[in-house]
């Protein structure tokens, strides 16, 4: 897996790697660490200001580990010394895909940054997910191998779960849980958005949430999408279910013919801004989040404006120019990412 990562791998050492993948699918996800690990550093290169206070911190949590079993402490070769310490080191490299030690085994978290960005994950169940920007997955790679099959969404994920009637697939975002046993469906649940969405594209899925101190279970069936606004507390969430058109394109052929294409892909897996009946105000949080910037809203009326629209690949002065067609607002740009609108 390391020669794949490098380009150092030879023909035959890929077509070997494609046999054990096929064989045992748990290793995707051994594969897909490998590839999200960061390159360590050449040897004689000074260290970074940034890997000390890693080590330092990493050292730290290896003394405290070693505290609690003085027996192995006596015992631990400098062999063993540096294994131990390798791993603590990686423990504090972090990254996009790393472990943490849970009460229930070892626990993963992938995640992404702001920006136009994604992230693919392959579950030791055999299931997918693409993690929009913004977003973090995690779960406990040994249950699910052995099919406790539950993990927690923080933003937005397509999701491609492998069937399994006897260990339904559980998502928990907080407030919003939703039950699969076979399916694909975009889930979006971003804390500041104030709101879930569900949009299943083939299977079942089941969505359950608490409103007004009892729980509530919506089943979705392919083409609904399921919305769920989450007030202030106290107030009870308001859920509107909508049936969806399939996403089509026209795609033209070397004669000339014309062919009608249904996508399975959410929008932003395509690289498509969409947005539909937000308010500004949530608008806002989707532009932060596909632009990477930071914006301040000085317009209270603004905020609770409503759009719909799509964008692709446009740069962020012409989006907001565009939403300026339908809003008199004004804005500006403060650098280092910074926008002001009033």
């Amino acid at each position: 897996m390391s020669r794949k990562v490098a380009n150092e791998a030879t023909a035959e050492e890929l077509k070997e790697l494609e046999r054990l993948l096929v064989a045992v699918p748990g290793l995707h996800y051994t594969l897909n660490m490998v590839e999200e690990l960061t390159p360590l550093p050449k040897p004689g290169d000074a260290a970074t200001e940034d890997e000390l206070r890693r080590k330092q911190r990493g050292l730290g949590k290896l003394d405290e580990l070693l505290a609690t079993a003085p027996a192995i402490r006596r015992k631990m070769m400098p062999r063993q010394w540096l294994a131990a310490a390798g791993v603590a080191l990686l423990a504090g490299a972090g990254g996009v895909l790393y472990w943490m030690t849970g009460a229930s085994g070892r626990e993963s978290v992938a995640e992404t940054a702001f920006g136009v960005t994604k992230k693919e994950v392959l579950l030791p169940d055999g299931s997918r997910v693409v993690l929009n920007a913004g977003s973090k997955l995690t779960y406990d790679s040994a249950a699910l191998a052995k099919g406790d099959r539950t993990v927690t969404l923080t933003g937005e994920g397509f999701f491609d779960v492998k069937a399994s009637a006897e260990h339904p697939f559980v998502i928990r975002t907080g407030k919003v849980d939703v039950r699969v046993l076979g399916t694909t469906f975009n889930l979006k649940a971003y804390p500041k958005d104030n709101r879930v969405e569900t949009f299943l594209i083939t299977g079942k899925v089941e969505i359950a949430y608490k409103t007004k101190g009892e729980e509530a279970q919506v089943r979705l069936r392919p083409l609904e999408k399921l919305v769920i606004d989450l007030p202030a507390a106290g107030d009870a969430p308001a859920a509107t279910l909508k049936p969806q058109v399939p996403d089509t394109r026209i795609q033209t052929t070397g004669n000339n013919t014309a062919v009608t294409i249904s996508s399975s892909e959410p929008a932003w897996m395509q690289g498509r801004l969409e947005f539909e009946n937000v308010t500004f105000e949530q608008l806002a949080n989707e532009l932060e989040r596909w632009y990477n910037v930071s914006i301040t809203l000085n317009n209270d009326k603004l905020k609770g404006e409503v759009f719909s629209g799509a964008f692709n690949n446009k740069p962020l002065p012409e989006v907001l120019q565009a939403l300026q067609l339908t809003m008199q607002f004004q804005y500006k740009s403060l650098g280092d990412h910074q926008i002001e609108i009033w």
